[in-house]
């Protein structure tokens, strides 16, 4: 009789039966997770700030890169069909940092955890860093700011791992980690907020602070100069132009003789003297 032993050197059976099982757990007790499938670098378009040209070394265009100096792919090209995977994670407050300087949001990153046979089902690859997954059931319907169209949250995937809870006893894996934060307006998910909202408007409008940003500093600027008008101009204050008993300038400085200083003064306020209006003046020679 052979001994008993879990592990075998090729997905058997007792692996087949513990993935489907995880899976059926996913299904139960998972939540619905919109991904955006991250298709690899493109070449900007005409007019863009970027005219690095992607580099792809294969056959595979998620692993090529677009700018080989800085190692980064700025222009990103996702799938516009939307895949629908369920997801685990564990849900946390998210708190305010007032110990720093500032205001600081803590626990923003999300471990979400995906079930690895059916990642690769759907999306015919694992998912990876660059892909955008949103957060239907963290929607909001009661913003101040958002009577029409209710977002869904958007993260980015930062990481994946395969969690140490994801091995079962036959010592394969079967779940996958994706370390996910918030997404912001720049320009690598530039596609991603073109994209409707639901009633015709778009993402970047509703997501981005951008806008905002820009409002709050016109209105700044809009008070600064109602408070100080003359601000950069008035340099009475400052400066103290050196003049004589007559009210004329002073050329005198440090460096100049008396004598040269006489003559130059008088030179001076001979030109003073012609060009006003008031009287005319003849200089004796």
């Amino acid at each position: 009789m052979p001994r008993l032993s879990l592990y075998r050197s090729e997905k058997g059976n007792d692996f087949k039966f513990i993935d489907r099982v995880i899976n059926e757990e996913f299904q139960v007790g998972g939540v619905d997770i919109f991904v955006h499938k991250y298709l690899g670098p493109v070449d900007p378009l005409a007019g863009e700030s970027t005219p690095s040209t992607p580099v792809n070394s294969n056959a595979i265009p998620e692993l090529g890169i677009q700018d080989i100096i800085f190692m980064e792919n700025r222009d990103r090209h996702y799938d516009p069909d939307v895949y629908v995977m369920r997801g685990i994670y564990q849900m946390q407050d998210l708190d305010f940092n007032l110990s720093q300087f500032g205001l600081f949001l803590q626990n923003d990153t999300v471990m979400l955890h995906f079930h690895l046979r059916n990642t690769v089902d759907t999306l015919l690859r694992k998912i990876m860093p660059g892909d955008v997954v949103e957060m239907p059931h963290l929607k909001d319907e009661y913003a101040l700011d958002d009577h029409l169209v209710a977002l869904k949250r958007f993260y980015v995937v930062q990481d994946v791992t395969r969690p140490a809870n994801g091995f079962s006893q036959t010592w394969y894996p079967h779940l996958l980690r994706a370390k996910c934060v918030p997404l912001v307006d720049s320009q690598e998910f530039k596609e991603i907020l073109d994209g409707d909202a639901g009633d015709g408007t778009p993402l970047r409008d509703l997501l981005s602070t951008y806008q905002k940003s820009i409002e709050v500093n016109d209105q700044i600027i809009a008070q600064a100069e109602l408070d100080a008008p003359k601000s950069g101009y008035n340099t009475k204050s400052y400066f103290v132009i050196p003049t004589r008993d007559s009210g004329l300038v002073d050329l005198a400085d440090a460096s100049t003789t008396e004598e040269d200083a006489s003559i130059d003064q008088a030179i001076y306020d001979a030109s003073i003297v012609l060009r006003s209006p008031r009287k005319t003046y003849m200089l004796a020679t």
